[in-house]
């Protein structure tokens, strides 16, 4: 890969949505140069994360001026201890990364080549969000074990459906102490009972003194788009405090069985199969 080539490619670290969940960002490789390349593969070197490892994907083709992308899974957080925190340090040395190319595409592809981009730009932040969020988890999870249960049992409150969405919280032994503070409402599941202040907090948190949190959940929309492309609304955003030190909010997520059962009490609940 001639230097002059090598020179004009930069990297953006993003990450949508849809990449959330599986911890995934997309490194997008743009090509300044006037040369045509194949995109095979990257790899990101980020302060606070262990390594990277590629998803899977394929080789595509660079020309000049395109930007393309390659799926990475970001490494496991390197966090500085239990209870995080405020004063868990964030990242803050620009990223670098490895892409591997080819110069040329098709059946006119010449060698493999690793070319290092020292500086690549993470402009929202994916890293230093995904590092405290990483974080705050295990932190939490230093102290107490929290699952949603497969299980979505449903009642009739004030002549209204709602699910039961069933916490269990396990201490485990010799951790630190944790408290649950607030679990935040999400895109598809809201609180019958909430104020002023949408989610759950207070009284409606108190079983996790027994181990197992029960949060009435009615739906929170009733769009059925918002359930067909839904990506996070399923995830519990969980606020709490280890050893009195409020952490970042970290989330949770429900096991396959639930989240099939709340799509269809959503369903239920708004009425679409009587509409169909």
């Amino acid at each position: 890969m001639p230097d002059d080539v090598a020179a004009r490619l930069s990297v953006e670290v993003v990450q949508g949505r849809t990449q959330y969940a599986d911890r995934e960002v997309l490194l997008e490789v743009t090509n300044g140069s006037d040369r045509t390349m194949t995109l095979i593969a990257g790899a990101l070197h980020a302060e606070g994360f262990g390594p990277s490892h590629l998803a899977k994907d394929r080789p595509r083709a660079l020309r000049p001026g395109a930007t393309r992308d390659v799926r990475l899974g970001l490494g496991q957080a390197q966090c500085a201890g239990a209870p995080a925190g405020p004063d868990e340090p964030a990242p803050d040395a620009a990223p670098s990364a490895t892409v591997t190319l080819t110069l040329g595409e098709g059946d006119d592809q010449g060698p493999a080549t690793d070319v290092v981009v020292d500086e690549v730009t993470d402009t929202a932040g994916n890293l230093a969000r995904n590092h405290a969020v990483d974080c705050a988890r295990v932190a939490v999870e230093s102290g107490v074990r929290l699952t949603v249960e497969a299980g979505l049992p449903v009642e009739t409150r004030d002549g209204e459906p709602t699910a039961l969405v069933v916490v269990r919280v396990e201490p485990v032994p010799g951790g630190p102490e944790v408290t649950i503070d607030r679990i935040t409402e999400t895109t598809l599941m809201a609180d019958p009972d909430a104020g002023t202040i949408p989610g759950w907090s207070g009284r409606e948190l108190d079983g996790q003194r027994s181990g197992e949190i029960l949060l009435p959940v009615v739906p929170a929309r009733c769009d059925a788009h918002a359930v067909g492309e839904d990506k996070r609304g399923t995830f519990l955003p969980v606020e709490a405090s280890v050893e009195g030190t409020a952490q970042h909010v970290f989330y949770l997520p429900m096991p396959d069985a639930a989240r099939a059962a709340l799509y269809d009490f959503i369903g239920d609940s708004c009425g679409w199969s009587a509409s169909q």
